[in-house]
Formats: structure tokens, C-alpha cells, sequence
């Protein structure tokens, strides 16, 4: 009875709270109505059909099921041995009729009453039996689980009345003080922690740390198991303090510390590794010191420093603001306050690949347009909010709109509102992803190393009067985690990512191409209406067709599913297909990367590392891993909705399509220290993947690395491992891949504990078998060496005996520097090839001839400003343009200076060459973008 189940859901709601309350969203359950015949469009999914076809008519029709009657059962005879059957059982008083049949044809629907039936435990030694969909039992009776059967006996009596919360960064404040409270009183006897605890929260009478895995190093160790003990109770009641520590059979990280406890346990604090000369963390720490210049507060939301007034607000800043932030005098000081912080690292900055002595001006030069630009996302949520209302509000007011319509407007109208609450509320914003010195650390404009830089966010609608909140992810896991139809755990729910948030300002979606090197996975972007390179500017390669209708994720929404039951002993997660591809940072027209080579001293190179600062890495959805070989998802540009798909994990018919639909392959990209290796000889595939966990497990171990500060991926594609990309995750980077470039030993001592690992002697290359204390010899992989949950995909092709002789003569090698780069020549010639004119291509060889440094690109269309330079200086944000005599003419030098003028106040600076000026004076007058002209 729908009816009473909606009174009931009020009535829980009125009376009883969290989590025993019937939430508003609960899939409620109702009773089943059976009919012995077929089931027809019209009818109620929720009832059961029994027709001759299904399982039971089969049933039925078994030889077995009727041994002593010989003649084969056809349909019709069991159809009718169906209606008989629940007859007799009417008769019998074990079901009622409660449904007539609505014609002659038709069959009465039956319901099992309550008396009916027997509730009988069984004896735990045979597993039940069902004969409809095993027609026969094995001899043995089959055989019990035994977690299952030991875990119901003799453990889940002793979980009666406990109760464990959440304690991560994704809780609120408030929540999350209230828990704190909570558990200190001992009212909440468990807390579930991420390394949050680690961070410093005293809980004064805590007695027990229990360690799911093993920290990364003795200084996160100390920190997780000082929780405990804090009160002194080993002291005074002579009762000391627990710290429990379990090493995950599938981690090679905790087997490895497992053998060696004392290095954990007692091991050496190593200083923190962190890359000074990390071009992203030093740009930000000017950026403070110019804020603190400045003496300008961001207040606690960004309403604070924006226009918010009037229905269609501007969103730019403040006029007080404005004016603080371009003082010429605070600049003026920061700039000399960064240049003595900038001297105590100069040895650091002398090795860097980005660093110039026009560097540091340069950023002072750009420094407010980089401001306007780290709230872009900001505005954009609050426009994508704002949009939603307005359209659902004319949506409401439209009498010609059904109710349902108007039902779905009406929630669509409560989720904008309550986005804009977030996004600007200082009540609330103060510990969420909004306040504003911790959104500028997130966008990368201030420091934040507990944050991550430039995430993902997921709205996730609160529940029983709670706040909505967002839910942030770096973007690199967001594009699985956050995928189409993916489903999310959070507080004891599962909510299903149903929709991304639209930007504002296209009546079409936005969407790129680009080209992926099918031999090593080099990213070519493609700009405009170019036909893009021809060949990969990285392997020569000649490059295949475009990916096209590329959509960039920047943040999405979700509907909540229900609760996480008992049901769900693995979480659901969908399975995509991800692709990957880098490519390295232009500065001074040049790739920034630095080539070096693995020689061995009789048998000369054994593989290539290429190392780049700040590569921009982008992972790609290519859809869902269990479909039909279709691309992408289909995506509703009106509203945003993802379209269902029969590979999707929830199917779900209360997101409404409209018709503007079109199919998009999502991707994020983002800009990381990078290693690529790319070993000589071409190695089999089980030898690359045997390499790709040793390597990795052997870095992290050697430079005291958690998993997820390290990652790697094959290139191109796991089919195909030529080449394996390292790249550091964590934010700011700690320097551990470029060590591996410079220093000549460094590579050699990550062969050394990678032969450890997989069980051999270094320095005799005896195989030793098994790892210490281990029962039982290894012979491909176990989970003591290479083996783990996250590589289960390549179980069957690793092989460390495969990578034995190869890890040997690594360990004999040293690493040796090559040229940096690829040849100026090659990139001049790429920039020829993309040139638009004659003229432009006489304006690079100009430059060129002159040792000028050369633009990073060429015909960069930029929406914004409606206007398509001829070369951009990426770096100091400077565009090119080359005229003819065309741009002589009055219409066309109007629109020309109309667009020029608007990039000039957004900060960009203009150069425009004439055809009858003279270029040797115009580039005289910026050594910071072009450098000084050196004839030979």
C-alpha cells in the first residue's frame, strides 16, 4: 500500500532520528502480487509472473521433476499445472486470492499470507539448494562459507550496539566536532580515520589505534600511533596503550615492512622530500607574499571580493579590491621581498628548466590577470547556479508544462539554491571547500599542500534538513570516480553521479580534438579548425585519426540511491576505459625536458629517461568497459543529465532526457613532474608489466613514497607497453623522478631494492625463493613482490623471473645526461608548418636568425575574445599578431583594435608586426619575451 508507506516514512520522520528514520528518498518495498501467466506492458513491475517460460514453467518441465510420468510436459500443459497448483495452495489457506482475474482469459493475482509462513534456522552444515536454478545438487551437498557461517555464530552477536563514524576531511566541521565530543565522552566507541587524525586532533583517553595498512614512513608512524597512550594510562593503571598495525596481504609496501618492523617501528625519520625548484609551488609562494603586500583580505567566501549585486551580477571584482590589488607600490615590495626569498634557493633554481631572470618580473607583470583566472571556478559554479533557477523558474511558471515537469523543476530550483547557499554562506563555508584562502590554495594561487590543487567537485544534496555539501577529488581519480553513472559512497548512502553542472555562456557544448601517438602515447592537441600534426612530434610516428568531441569535466551532481546495506559486501564501481597521454611543457619555444640514457659499461644503453617539469598529463574516458565498443557517453546539453546505458552499474528512469543530446568522451588534464622510460630492445609484454610494479614499488620503498604520491601507466595502452609513465601525485611534487635524471647512482639503487622485492639476492642474483617468514615458495609473483590489489589486471603477465637479468645489469649502470630537449630546428619547423601566411613564416625566421626565443604556439583561437593570434608566448602570456597589408584597411584595423584592446585588459600583453615596421626595434623593447638578439 503506497499510501501507508508514505504515512509510515512521515511518521519516522516526525518521531525518530538518524540512521533509524525512513529516509525521504528510501526504496521502499512492497508486498509482491504472483499471477500464473505472462507479464504485459501494462503491468506493475513490482508482481511477480509465473509464466510456462519462466523458471518455475521449466522447472516443471523437467523429466525429473515428474518421474513417474513418462510423456513429455509441453507449455500449455505447464501453464495449467501453474494454475492448479495455486488453486490447491488457495484452498489450502497457504496463499489468498487477492487480485480477480479482469477477464475470461485473465488469471487472479495471489499473495502469501503472514501465517503461512515458517522461519527455520538451519544446522550450518549444507548450503541451501535451489532446484529451480541448479536442477541437481552435487553428491557432497556443496559446501558452506565458512566466513559467513562463523562470522553470524560467534561474531555478530558481540556488534550489538556499537556504532562507528566517519572521521575524514569530507565531513563537515561541525559534524566532525560533534563525533570528536562524541568519541572522547565514549558515547561513539569506534572512529573510522583517514590520515586527518594524523594531523594533530588529541584524543586525550584513547587507548586503541587500529592501522588498516601500514603508513608510509616512521614519521607518519609515530604520528597515527601517538594517538594513542596521549593520557598517560600505561603510566598510572599500568594498562598500556594498543597499537595494532595490519599488513595488507596484497601490498607489497606492507609485506615488505612486515619482515622488517623495526624499520617502521623504530626506523629513522627522513626529512620531508619536497622539490624546491617546483615551478607551480614557487609561483604560489609569491603569490602570498604579494597578497601580504598588499594588506588585502579575502574574507571567508569569495562574495567578499566579488560583484554579487543585481540578477545577472557581473562577478567581477570589487572596486576596493580591484584598486588594492593593482597598488603599483605593494607590488613593488613583494617584488623585492620575493627576490630575497628566491636568492636562499638559488642553487635549486640555477638547475631548473623554467627559470629566467626576467621570470620573477614577468609574474609580477601577469599576477592579477592569474587572480581573475583562479576564480573562474568560482564564478562558474555561481553562473551554472543561477542559470539552473532561472530556468527552472520559468519552467514552474509555464502553465503548458505537465506536473511532472513541473515536480522535476521544482527539486532542480532546490539544488541550484542550496548550491549558491554553499558557495557563499560564511557560516558554512568556513571549513568547506570555499573559504577563500583555502579555494585559492586548491586553484593553485596560494599554497596548500593539504589540499588538492585544482579538484573535481561533486554536489551531493543533504539529507533530513542536513547542509549540502560538495564532495572534492583530485581530478586525475575524479574522472573515474566521478564518471557518468558512477556510483559514490558517503556518509552511510550511495549516490550515483546523475548530472554534470553546465557552464555558463555557450548555447553549445565545448568541446576539443586531439591526436594520441599510437606507438608512444604523446598528446597532440589540436587547435581550432587545424588539421592538427601529421606526425608524432615525439617519435615520428605517423598519428592516426583525431579523438573528437572531447569534453572537459570540471564539476558534476549527484542524486542519492539509497543506504548502503548489508547486501553490498564489495562496492559497486564502474569499470571504464581510461587512456592516457603527455605531453611536455614548451618554455622558450623549446619542449622542456631533460634526456638521459642507462649505460651499462660493456653492453652501452640499456633504456632512455626522459624527465619533464610540469608536463601536462591528460586521462581520457573512452566509455564503459563492458559495452559495445562505443566511444564515449551520451550527454543532455539542455540539462546535463548522462544518458543510461546498458553497461551502466544504475539504470534510472527519473533522470528525464530531453532531446539535445549528443555523445562526448569526458577528460581532465592537469600538469605533473613526469619519467619517461623507455627500455631498449623491446621487451615482451609480461617483461614491461613485470618492470612496471617492480619499478614503482622499488621507487616508493627506496624514497619513502606513499602509493598515491607515485603513479605509473603503460604507453600506449596496456596491449602495448613500449613506454612506462611515471608521475609524481603528490601536490607540489617531491623530486624523487628528476633525482633519478641527475644522479648517476640513483637509478642503479632502485634496481638493487627492486631485485629485494622480487625475492633476489643483489649482489649474487640468487633466487631466494620466497620472502622472508613466507610458507611457501614463489615462483611467478606473489603478493610479497610484484602482486597487488591494484595491478590484479596484469596478474597473469607478471613474472619476476622474467625482469631478473634485465634489474641485474640496471644495477650495474649508471645514468648519463643527454641534450636537453628536442632541436630548436624541429620546433621552428613545426611553427612553419601551423604558420597562416608567408608573412608570418618571414616574421620566425626572423627570430630565428636572430637566436630570438621562438613563441610555444601558433593559430590559438581564443573564445573568449573571439580573435585567433598568430603565436602565443604561453609563459608571459603575450600574443602575436603578424599584419599584411589586409589589416590596412579602416573596417578591418577597427576590429582589430577592438579585439586587441580587450586582451589588454584582461591582462594580456599585445605585439603586433606590422609589414612595414621595423621588427629589430619592436622586439628591442621586450627582452622578457623575446630575449636578447645575438647575430652570428
Amino acid at each position: 500500500d503506497i499510501q501507508f508507506q508514505e504515512r509510515i516514512q512521515q511518521q519516522s520522520n516526525q518521531r525518530l532520528k538518524a540512521p533509524w528514520a525512513i529516509d525521504e528518498k528510501e526504496t521502499m518495498v512492497s508486498a509482491a502480487v504472483i499471477y500464473p501467466r505472462g507479464r504485459i506492458r501494462e503491468d506493475f513491475r513490482g508482481n511477480i509472473y509465473l509464466s510456462s517460460r519462466s523458471g518455475y514453467g521449466q522447472y516443471l518441465r523437467r523429466r525429473e521433476t515428474f518421474p513417474v510420468f513418462t510423456p513429455k510436459l509441453g507449455t500449455e500443459d505447464a501453464a495449467v499445472i501453474l494454475r492448479q497448483l495455486l488453486q490447491v495452495l488457495r484452498v489450502a489457506g497457504l496463499v489468498e486470492e487477492v487480485a480477480p482475474p479482469e477477464h475470461d482469459d485473465d488469471a487472479p493475482g495471489y499473495q502469501l499470507p503472514g501465517a503461512a509462513l515458517r522461519w527455520v534456522a538451519g544446522d550450518g552444515t549444507k548450503p541451501f539448494h535451489d532446484a529451480i536454478r541448479m536442477p541437481s545438487a552435487s553428491e557432497a551437498g556443496g559446501r558452506t562459507n565458512r566466513f559467513f557461517l562463523e562470522f553470524y555464530r560467534d561474531i555478530a552477536y558481540e556488534g550489538k550496539g556499537l556504532e562507528a563514524r566517519e572521521h575524514t576531511a569530507q565531513v563537515d566541521n561541525e559534524t566532525r566536532q560533534q563525533r570528536e565530543a562524541a568519541f572522547k565522552e565514549g558515547k561513539l566507541p569506534i572512529l573510522y580515520c583517514s590520515p586527518t587524525m594524523e594531523l594533530g586532533v588529541d584524543i586525550a583517553t584513547l587507548n586503541a589505534v587500529n592501522m588498516r595498512n601500514v603508513p608510509p614512513t616512521p614519521a607518519n608512524y609515530a604520528q597515527r600511533s601517538g594517538r594513542a597512550g596521549r593520557s598517560g594510562r600505561a603510566g598510572r593503571s599500568g594498562q598500556p596503550a594498543l597499537v595494532v598495525t595490519y599488513c595488507t596481504t596484497g601490498s607489497p609496501h606492507d609485506q615488505y615492512f612486515f619482515k622488517r618492523p623495526e624499520l617502521m617501528v623504530a626506523g629513522a625519520v627522513v626529512p620531508p622530500r619536497l622539490e624546491l625548484a617546483n615551478e607551480d609551488l614557487v609561483r604560489a609562494h609569491v603569490h602570498a607574499v604579494w597578497l601580504a603586500e598588499t594588506g588585502q583580505s579575502l574574507g571567508k567566501s569569495l562574495k567578499d571580493i566579488l560583484n554579487l549585486i543585481g540578477e545577472s551580477p557581473s562577478l567581477d571584482l570589487q572596486p576596493h579590491v580591484h584598486d588594492s590589488l593593482e597598488d603599483e607600490k605593494a607590488k613593488a615590495r613583494a617584488l623585492t621581498r620575493a627576490r630575497d626569498i628566491l636568492s636562499t634557493i638559488s642553487d635549486d633554481l640555477k638547475e631548473a628548466d623554467w627559470y629566467s631572470e626576467g621570470w620573477l618580473g614577468e609574474i609580477f607583470k601577469k599576477i592579477h590577470l592569474n587572480f581573475e583566472q583562479a576564480c573562474e571556478r568560482w564564478r562558474g559554479l555561481y553562473r551554472a547556479a543561477l542559470k539552473q533557477r532561472e530556468i527552472q523558474n520559468r519552467i514552474i511558471g509555464d502553465a503548458s508544462r505537465s506536473p511532472s515537469d513541473k515536480a522535476e523543476a521544482k527539486r532542480l530550483r532546490r539544488e541550484a539554491e542550496a548550491q549558491l547557499d554553499l558557495l557563499i554562506e560564511s557560516d558554512k563555508v568556513m571549513q568547506s571547500d570555499f573559504y577563500s584562502y583555502r579555494y585559492f590554495a586548491s586553484e593553485g594561487f596560494l599554497p596548500g599542500y593539504n589540499f588538492p590543487r585544482l579538484p573535481l567537485s561533486a554536489y551531493i544534496p543533504g539529507r533530513r534538513e542536513r547542509q549540502d555539501h560538495f564532495l572534492s577529488r583530485p581530478r586525475f581519480l575524479a574522472i573515474s570516480e566521478f564518471g557518468p553513472r558512477n556510483i559514490i559512497y558517503h556518509e552511510g548512502s550511495r549516490y550515483v553521479i546523475n548530472r554534470v553542472i553546465m557552464p555558463v555562456g555557450d548555447d553549445d557544448v565545448k568541446t576539443a580534438s586531439a591526436k594520441l601517438c599510437p606507438q608512444c602515447g604523446y598528446l597532440h592537441d589540436i587547435w581550432g579548425d587545424t588539421a592538427g600534426a601529421d606526425l608524432c612530434e615525439y617519435c615520428n610516428t605517423l598519428l592516426e585519426k583525431p579523438l573528437e568531441q572531447l569534453f572537459r569535466i570540471q564539476n558534476v551532481s549527484t542524486k542519492r540511491k539509497d543506504r548502503i546495506n548489508c547486501d553490498e559486501e564489495e562496492r559497486q564501481r564502474q569499470g571504464y576505459e581510461i587512456k592516457t597521454g603527455v605531453r611536455f611543457a614548451d618554455h622558450e619555444g623549446r619542449p622542456s625536458y631533460r634526456r638521459s640514457t642507462v649505460e651499462h659499461p660493456g653492453e652501452g644503453s640499456l633504456a632512455k629517461l626522459i624527465y619533464g617539469s610540469a608536463a601536462t598529463i591528460w586521462r581520457i574516458n573512452m566509455g564503459w568497459k563492458r559495452s559495445d565498443r562505443q566511444t564515449g557517453f551520451v550527454l543532455d546539453t539542455e540539462r546535463g543529465y548522462w544518458g543510461s546505458n546498458n553497461a551502466a552499474i544504475e539504470q534510472d528512469e527519473d533522470d528525464p532526457m530531453t532531446a539535445k543530446s549528443i555523445r562526448v568522451i569526458p577528460f581532465v588534464e592537469d600538469r605533473r613532474n613526469c619519467l619517461l622510460f623507455e627500455p631498449a630492445g623491446k621487451p615482451e609484454l609480461n617483461q614491461m608489466a613485470s618492470l612496471q610494479s617492480a619499478l614503482k614499488n622499488a621507487i616508493q620503498t627506496r624514497y619513502q613514497l606513499e602509493d598515491n604520491e607515485l603513479a605509473v601507466e603503460p604507453l600506449p595502452g596496456k596491449d602495448e607497453r613500449r613506454v612506462l609513465l611515471f608521475y609524481e601525485a603528490a601536490e607540489g611534487g617531491a623530486g624523487v623522478l628528476r633525482h633519478l635524471v641527475d644522479e648517476s647512482n640513483a637509478f642503479a639503487e632502485v634496481a638493487r631494492t627492486a631485485l629485494e622485492l622480487c625475492h633476489f639476492d643483489p649482489d649474487t642474483g640468487e633466487d631466494r625463493r620466497r620472502a622472508d617468514r613466507a610458507k611457501e615458495d614463489c615462483e611467478a609473483a606473489c603478493y610479497d613482490c610484484l602482486l597487488s590489489y591494484s595491478n590484479q589486471t596484469d596478474h597473469r603477465q607478471i613474472d619476476r623471473k622474467s625482469i631478473r637479468d634485465l634489474l641485474l645489469r640496471f644495477l650495474q649502470a649508471k645514468v648519463s645526461a643527454s641534450p636537453t630537449g628536442i632541436p630548436r630546428a624541429e620546433h621552428l619547423q613545426r611553427l612553419m608548418n601551423q604558420a597562416g601566411s608567408e608573412l608570418e613564416r618571414k616574421w620566425l625566421r626572423f627570430l630565428d636568425a636572430l637566436h630570438l626565443n621562438l613563441p610555444e604556439r601558433a593559430q590559438v583561437y581564443m573564445q573568449k575574445f573571439e580573435t585567433r593570434p598568430d603565436f602565443v608566448y604561453d609563459d608571459s602570456k603575450t600574443v602575436i599578431y603578424v599584419d599584411g597589408p589586409i589589416h590596412d584597411y579602416p573596417e578591418r584595423a577597427e576590429r582589430d583594435a577592438r579585439q586587441r584592446e580587450n586582451l589588454e585588459d584582461f591582462g594580456y600583453t599585445v605585439i603586433v608586426f606590422r609589414h612595414q615596421d621595423d621588427w629589430r626595434e619592436i622586439v628591442s623593447r621586450f627582452p622578457g619575451v623575446f630575449g636578447n638578439m645575438k647575430e652570428v
